[in-house]
């Protein structure tokens, strides 16, 4: 900016200043507050409540829910009630270094589902699957190993194995808003919805050595003055019917 400026255009400066200042404070609070997804044509709605930024609890039409719970800005819980409000199992998440390291599934009476992840040096973040017996706390190797590579804060690959059996996942995005963007400690779980920009192709490649499938999903949206979507649509290559999500901040 010039040094020499009339104080009419220093004051209009300092309203566009705070106006924008203001802008993005307003847009760094947005929140989704209901996921209305539609299958064969009729809506089902989750409703989201939160404390602040950090979400509180998901509630589905009947009444079952899931509940968080935080250490600090971690997402350390996610309980499950079914509609009855009974306890319907948990999942536990370990962190290292402010890094998500474990994520425990508890929904059995034997063993619980523990993956352990490792934050290589390159960026990367490799996975392996245990079962743990409850009991005995002993773990075993159960399930898939992979590696998952991110970009921007973005899953753009993730590639698995599970005995002779391997798939990989290539994800493409926009550069518009997440509807999870604002919820605190979402952007910590890895593996799971994105929370800072949005899917427009999922490219999935599938089978075994001598039997290869590829499946390519599409996904556009509609999005609102903040650029966040409003509808999302995902086309499926395995399917007729796309699906179809609306989203109310």
């Amino acid at each position: 900016m010039k040094k020499f400026l009339c104080l009419l255009s220093a004051v209009a400066f300092v309203f566009a200043s705070c106006s924008k200042d203001d802008s993005s404070d307003s847009a760094s609070s947005i929140l989704v507050r209901k996921i209305t997804e539609f299958e064969n044509g009729s809506p089902i709605t989750r409703t989201v409540q939160y404390n602040g930024n950090k979400v509180v609890s998901i509630t589905e039409e009947d009444g079952s829910q899931r509940k968080f719970t935080y250490t600090g800005n971690q997402i350390t819980k996610i309980e499950e009630f079914d509609v009855d409000g009974l306890p319907d199992g948990s999942i536990v998440y370990g962190y290292t270094n402010g890094l998500m390291t474990s994520y425990v599934e508890k929904y059995d009476d034997l063993y619980n589902h523990k993956t352990k992840y490792t934050h290589n040096n390159d960026g990367t973040v490799s996975y392996e699957q245990f079962k743990v017996n409850i009991e005995t706390g002993i773990e075993e190797k159960n399930g898939q190993t992979g590696t998952l590579t991110f970009r921007d804060g973005n899953l753009i690959k993730a590639e698995r194995s599970f005995s002779n059996y391997n798939s990989v996942e290539i994800y493409e995005y926009d550069a518009k808003n997440s509807p999870l963007k604002n919820v605190v400690g979402w952007n910590l779980l890895l593996d799971d919805e994105p929370a800072i920009n949005n899917v427009t192709k999922r490219t999935y490649i599938s089978g075994s050595d001598n039997n290869v499938h590829t499946d390519i999903d599409i996904t556009t949206y509609k999005y609102d003055a903040n650029n966040f979507p409003i509808e999302k649509t995902t086309s499926f290559s395995d399917s007729t019917s796309p699906e179809i999500i609306q989203y109310t901040y």
